[in-house]
């Protein structure tokens, strides 16, 4: 019987990229799928570190390891990503059910590192634990792992790391510093994905569009963009994320509004409207810079979509700073935005900051925020009814299997009735209704 894998994924794109590509390995080593974690012959989670709240999911789950373990004594558990790397060999003291600890460079070896456990255990060898967080300022490790767990939409990483310094982020610790990956490696991927029939691709970084820095080629991302409309000019939908406002620049704006495969959307987060804050934060940018940039955008993309990341709470931060970042909502008016209250990272220059907004404080801003969003999120939304526009669906409705789930080209959410599937199709529907997250629609075509 092939041995079972139950992997599960917190956080970001680039974490679902890393454990797709890891799961293909293990899938290359013999390994089948389960979702039923007691089935499991070896347990991954790929870990967060971004928000406390992530980390507290994990620490939550190892509680079920001793179980776990005592109904299966072969069961190899380990974690990955952001988490290993931050934390490294303190998860053997903290749970000694943990066999592996892999961090995000080193992603690569965790199919070898588990045969490896498994060979000790089977000659009773007492050094059955790997640790592997030593490469974390290496080249990305995955780009060659063929495996898509989607037959519609594909993942693309394209430079991983951060050189930014913000304050309250774990990032550099977590990812290392920037490395773009070569372009002629990024176009064969893109290639193979464009062969195979893929409708959508999503390329990733921690700042997406810094891409370029340090290599060879004269390059930047906006060039980038361009080689692969003329590459893989089949690809139906280019998207990408994440952006750092510092490098979001009219050039970039021209080529999304000019190739015909870049999506009309762009997340680019503030994370305050108080300048104040954003010094504090070590943002790099000012508030009336960030406005002037998402106006050049406009100017140039009328229909584009923008959305947004906002952290409330972050120590120091006065009423007077926090009414500054409503009245940034209220003017740039985002799509949507991504509303976090501020939580503190251990390492992170923020922690000698004194933490000293109340958490009721923290509360009731971040409540504020979202209801104050929404509000615009419907507005917004509500102004595209009687309007049409091309849909990808990409599910069925969990609620309704006559009814269908895709996107817009500006990353809406639209969700229509259809009488034959059209999962993995393009259709024109009339939007009927709308929510703050969500819009109703008819297909026309």
């Amino acid at each position: 019987m092939r041995k079972k894998l139950f992997l599960q994924t917190f956080g970001c794109q680039m974490n679902e990229r890393d454990s797709e590509a890891v799961e293909g390995l293990m899938l290359d080593d013999g390994f089948e799928k389960t979702a039923v974690i007691e089935e499991a012959d070896v347990i991954l989670y790929n870990t967060c570190s971004v928000r406390d709240h992530a980390e507290q999911k994990i620490f939550g789950r190892m509680g079920r390891f001793r179980r776990l373990k005592e109904a299966n004594p072969r069961l190899i558990v380990g974690i990955l990503g952001c988490m290993a790397q931050e934390h490294g060999a303190k998860f053997f003291k903290k749970n000694p059910d943990i066999d592996l600890v892999c961090g995000t460079g080193n992603l690569s070896q965790v199919a070898g590192l588990v045969r490896e456990i498994s060979e000790s255990r089977s000659a009773r060898l007492s050094t059955d634990k790997r640790l592997a967080t030593d490469k974390i300022d290496d080249a990305y490790g995955l780009e060659d792992v063929r495996y898509r767990s989607n037959a519609l939409k594909a993942l693309v990483t394209i430079m991983k790391g951060c050189d930014h310094r913000c304050t309250y982020c774990i990032v550099p610790m977590t990812r290392g510093r920037e490395i773009s990956r070569n372009s002629e490696s990024i176009l064969r991927e893109i290639k193979d994905l464009e062969g195979r029939g893929f409708k959508e691709v999503m390329l990733l970084g921690q700042n997406v569009n810094s891409y370029g820095k340090g290599l060879e080629e004269p390059i930047d991302f906006a060039g980038l963009l361009e080689k692969i409309q003329a590459y893989a000019p089949k690809i139906e939908r280019l998207r990408f994320i994440t952006s750092h406002p510092k490098d979001a620049h009219a050039r970039l704006f021209q080529v999304m509004r000019d190739l015909p495969m870049v999506c009309e959307h762009l997340h680019l987060p503030v994370q305050s409207g108080s300048d104040r804050i954003l010094r504090r934060m070590k943002r790099e940018h000012i508030r009336s810079w960030y406005l002037g940039q998402i106006e050049e955008y406009r100017r140039l993309m009328p229909e584009g979509a923008l959305t947004t990341d906002i952290i409330v709470g972050f120590p120091g931060e006065t009423e007077a700073d926090f009414l500054e970042t409503m009245s940034l909502i209220e003017k740039a008016r985002f799509d949507s935005a991504f509303i976090f209250q501020y939580s503190e990272r251990p390492g992170t220059p923020a922690v000698k900051l004194k933490d000293d907004i109340p958490e009721t404080e923290k509360h009731r801003r971040h409540q504020a925020a979202l209801l104050l969003q929404r509000a615009i999120s419907l507005e917004i939304n509500q102004a595209l009814i009687g309007k049409t526009v091309e849909v990808f669906f990409e599910t069925e409705s969990k609620k309704d299997r006559s009814r269908f789930v895709g996107r817009t080209r500006g990353y809406k959410r639209v969700v229509a009735f259809s009488e034959t599937d059209c999962i993995g199709a393009f259709r024109l529907v009339r939007i009927t209704g709308a929510a703050d997250e969500t819009l109703l629609g008819e297909i026309v075509q």
